[in-house]
């Protein structure tokens, strides 16, 4: 039985960021927003827009995380953003 994501969070660690709960939520257009992991010496490094997937539902953002070819982009209560790899988020999932 398939289960249902509900939320994709991250911890901040380091600076201004530490403690802070960082979340994936839905861009203007209610897509949430990955980036393909690429080199930084790259011609497109990661953060670039060229690197940016869109999907509708948080199930597919999971999906695409556990492959380990791209990081997602959240965000904390205070609009401070972040990209995270599947390893540094928290999938809580419904059903499960």
């Amino acid at each position: 039985m398939a289960t249902t994501v509900k939320s994709i969070t991250a911890l901040g660690t380091r600076g201004d960021a530490a403690g802070k709960v960082f979340s994936a939520k839905p861009d203007r257009s209610g897509r949430y927003v990955l980036n393909r992991k690429r080199p930084s010496n790259s011609s497109a490094p990661t953060n670039r827009a060229a690197n940016k997937v869109y999907v509708s539902t948080l199930c597919e953002a999971a999906d695409l995380l556990a492959t380990n070819d791209y990081l997602i982009n959240v965000v904390s209560a205070d609009g401070k953003r972040a990209l995270r790899e599947l390893g540094k988020v928290c999938i809580e999932r419904l059903g499960a």
